[in-house]
């Protein structure tokens, strides 16, 4: 019923559900050169050799791969994250250089990250660089993942609905930046991932470009992120996900997670 999923919402919505900052990377030396680097991504990534950096001529997504495998990214350049975001960038091509599992996807993902800019790039990065490092959770760790994910779409509609409304003004097509200035006021009031909340912080350009909201500014937009939050499509989601079970799913899946835990509860 409505008044269950606004409760639901409510509850969600909160500092109490939240996934909580990874641990950093363990370093991971860079092996190869920029070449073999580069071969890496070619062989897994189809045309990336015409990928462009925010559709620039001449900004070639494949040299700013390369670059972050060897030094990083510049925006986190002298923060906590500079060596965490580096170091799984390694281990992503690293990945690929030993032909792990799924190696093509994960090079793939990475690649059209960086087709946009650094922000996206570091998300995803640590995203799929936290994959193959094979950080488990359990159920409840799932549970709060997905949850994420869907708090991550709220605040993106509520950067649409703001900008709408005159709120703030952004002339990039995606408003990454703008929904990082959300993220890094709004983040902690509603529970969104306190590594999304870490980034969004460190983003210079969000600081640099949107003033800060705070106080009852603050307030009202965490109610209305509440109130743009799709807790019906989530609980869609978690359905579909259980009923994917298989011999198959992974430890770690949500599915065989959630089997685990109700054995253990609902017996």
């Amino acid at each position: 019923c409505t008044s269950g999923l606004r409760n639901l919402s409510e509850k969600l919505l909160s500092p109490d559900v939240q996934v909580p900052e990874p641990a950093h990377a363990e370093e991971v030396p860079a092996k190869l050169s920029a070449k073999e680097v580069e071969k890496i991504i070619v062989d897994h990534v189809p045309g990336v050799r015409k990928f462009l950096f925010r559709d620039q001529p001449g900004q070639m997504s494949l040299k700013f791969m390369v670059s972050a495998y060897q030094e990083g990214w510049r925006a986190f350049r002298g923060t906590e994250l500079h060596n965490h975001l580096l170091w799984l960038m390694r281990r992503v091509i690293h990945h690929g250089h030993d032909g792990g599992a799924d190696a093509a996807r994960h090079l793939g993902d990475v690649a059209e990250a960086f087709r946009d800019c650094q922000a996206v790039q570091a998300r995803v990065v640590e995203r799929v660089g936290l994959q193959i490092v094979g950080v488990a959770k359990d159920f409840r760790g799932q549970a709060v993942r997905l949850a994420g994910e869907y708090k991550t779409l709220a605040l993106q509609m509520l950067a649409q609905d703001r900008l709408s409304e005159g709120l703030a003004r952004d002339y990039d097509d995606v408003p990454t930046h703008y929904e990082n200035r959300l993220t890094a006021d709004i983040g902690p009031l509603v529970g969104a991932n306190a590594d999304d909340i870490r980034r969004a912080e460190l983003d210079e350009h969000a600081a640099s470009r949107f003033s800060a909201i705070s106080g009852t500014s603050a307030q009202k937009a965490a109610a209305r992120c509440r109130e743009l939050f799709e807790a019906e499509a989530m609980l869609s989601a978690f359905v579909a996900e259980v009923n994917s079970f298989s011999e198959e799913s992974p430890q770690d899946s949500l599915s065989r997670t959630f089997l685990d835990w109700a054995s253990e509860n609902l017996a």
